[in-house]
């Protein structure tokens, strides 16, 4: 009865592919007419490099970062289509910004030098220093918003700031404040429901690439705004995530923006088309790229542990999974079915309770991930914990983040009553696990996150397996011995999600230097399970916690949910029930790669 009719899937198919094909056509057009702009404008020469640290910490080896790493080898590099900047002989654009680095902000050295590959400043005419366009890539929690607040720093001028969400253009803005003396006048927010300039001749403006795609239904407001991004002539255009630039129409966007510099920031120069090589053009070539491994072991990103777990359904769940008509699309009802029984597979969701149950007792905070929305709210329901996605407000989703952050002390009947109660209600405001959707991919910090579950994913995408990493490389611990993050991701057995985890889990292991180790779920045992634990050659000897999450007993761990039979005919009556599945709209590039891949087939 789920099985989508064979027109109807080649209908699907062809208009995915008919959309996919326009749209680079759309973007070769761009491309050519922008080369065609700027082959009259004159270029200023290019300098070298200066070194200018305000940090003691011994430099990284540079035998081990490579400053300039092409994305297509087999491609002629490409130059920027901007040329060089000398920013101190622009006389044209607005007044200085003033946006110097506040005393206490500490520069590391790869910082520095990212700085230093981007801003020329060893002429010793400051009239000769130039900034050129480019992207940098560092690893998430590495600091790529303070290095990209160094560039601005060096320009001074207007900086249009542009994010993926709304609320990475809120904490971006925060950082800015934080790290610089710039007045929060100078500072503008077009995102979302809030919608105003900076004040005076130079400041600062965050937004979303959505916003600056063209609408016919834009508000009066939003006209306004995007009008006075128009005619704005930036000094700087920083684009957060600078992978999504080549998507749907955000490369049209940003081509017609008047600025001096684009930089591109990333953690991944991955996509799962073949668009990423058009970030040179669009953007410029890579001027920066530093290794996840190395900064973790200098301890700049915290070290993790990753494991992928691995549970087969139960009998209820693999009959309604095996009785489902064979997808035949990715974007059809029935694909989305078998992936919801997958997802919400009752052995999977009670190692998740028990993951979250553990890893509170230790203090640790956890932040769980789920692409499918339906399952989202499910999880979040049966672990009794609060959870954000897309249609979350943006006030409350700040509230539950702040909430997340909170760190309480440990408690000490020697303190003060006027302490103990403070602590009291730290505690009773704070959140330890906290549930997400794909919107929580990109450009959240949260320091405080020690634990990432990851329960479903998009399809086998490695670029969102290495920023759900990121979200677990900034913890607060990350100093203290024998600390590791953790990363779990959870796997059915016989389901779509063993190959898509595999391509995934090989992304870390080979172009990240993270090892895998893998645990397959046996039966109940003593208020756990069976655990077969297959370790890889990296896992630290000095790892404590091992398999003990699912094989201890955990008292007072309350009832797992749809334990019973009748429980999980119930789910299953539900998600067959289910008329509109919910997964987050994500940029096609996934999904345009595995309809291509089927079609091969």
């Amino acid at each position: 009865m789920f099985a989508d009719s064979t027109q109807d899937r080649q209908q699907r198919l062809s208009e995915l592919l008919a959309f996919v094909q326009s749209k680079k056509r759309d973007n070769e057009v761009a491309n050519l007419e922008k080369e065609e702009e700027k082959a009259t404008e004159k270029e200023t020469p290019p300098v070298s490099t200066d070194q200018q640290q305000n940090s003691t910490e011994p430099p990284i080896k540079k035998a081990k970062i490579a400053p300039t790493v092409s994305s297509s080898p087999p491609r002629p590099k490409k130059k920027a289509m901007l040329p060089d900047y000398a920013f101190d002989q622009d006389d044209k654009t607005p007044q200085l910004l003033d946006l110097a680095l506040k005393p206490s902000v500490e520069v590391r050295p790869y910082q520095q030098e990212a700085l230093d590959a981007i801003v020329d400043r060893t002429h010793a005419d400051p009239r000769q220093h130039v900034a050129r366009s480019g992207i940098i890539v560092l690893p998430c929690g590495a600091g790529k918003t303070l290095t990209s607040i160094l560039v601005a720093n060096a320009i001074k001028k207007p900086i249009l700031v542009v994010c993926s969400t709304i609320i990475a253009a809120e904490q971006f803005s925060k950082e800015f404040l934080s790290f610089t003396t710039l007045m929060a006048s100078r500072t503008g927010m077009f995102a979302g429901a809030k919608k105003w300039p900076y004040n005076g001749p130079s400041g600062v403006l965050f937004t979303t690439y959505t916003m600056l795609v063209e609408n016919k239904n834009r508000t009066a407001d939003s006209k306004r705004m995007s009008q006075f991004i128009d005619k704005t002539q930036w000094g700087l255009v920083i684009l957060d995530e600078v992978h999504q630039v080549p998507a749907n129409n955000y490369a049209k966007a940003i081509a017609k923006i008047k600025t001096k510099v684009r930089l591109g920031l990333t953690a991944t120069m991955l996509r799962e088309d073949e668009k990423i090589g058009d970030l040179e053009t669009l953007v410029g070539p890579t001027l920066y790229h530093a290794k996840w491994k190395e900064l973790a072991d200098r301890g700049y990103i915290a070290k993790v542990i990753c494991t992928q777990i691995e549970s087969d359904m139960t009998p209820i769940i693999k009959t309604a999974y095996d009785g489902v008509a064979a997808p035949g699309g990715v974007l059809g009802h029935a694909h989305h079915l078998k992936s919801l029984l997958s997802i919400l597979n009752p052995k999977k969701m009670q190692i998740c309770q028990r993951l979250i149950q553990y890893h509170e007792t230790k203090g640790d905070k956890v932040l769980v991930y789920c692409d499918h929305i339906d399952a989202l709210k499910l999880y979040a329901e049966k672990m009794n914990r609060p959870y954000i996605y897309g249609g979350t407000p943006s006030d409350e989703a700040a509230q539950l983040l702040n909430r997340f952050q909170i760190d309480v002390p440990p408690a000490n009947d020697e303190l003060p009553w006027n302490e103990q109660a403070r602590i009291r209600r730290l505690k009773a405001n704070q959140i330890s696990t906290l549930f997400l959707s794909r919107i929580g991919d990109t450009s959240l910090n949260l320091p405080a996150a020690t634990v990432l579950i990851q329960v479903s994913s998009h399809f086998g995408s490695r670029r969102q397996e290495a920023q759900r990493l990121g979200r677990v490389l900034r913890a607060k611990k990350r100093n203290e011995k024998g600390f590791y993050s953790r990363f779990y991701t959870l796997v059915t057995n016989d389901t779509g999600e063993v190959q898509f985890s595999e391509k995934r889990r090989q992304f870390l292991e080979e172009d990240c230097g993270y090892g895998y180790q893998i645990w397959q779920v046996g039966d109940e045992h003593e208020g756990g399970w069976t655990v077969a634990d297959n370790l890889d050659h990296t896992r630290p000897e000095d790892d404590e916690v091992q398999t003990d999450p699912l094989t201890c007993t955990i008292g007072g761990a309350g009832d797992r949910p749809y334990a019973t039979e009748d429980e999980q005919r119930g789910l299953v009556k539900f998600l067959n029930a289910l008329k509109n599945i919910n997964v987050e709209e994500e940029e096609d590039e996934t999904v345009t790669a595995v309809v291509q891949n089927k079609k091969k087939k």
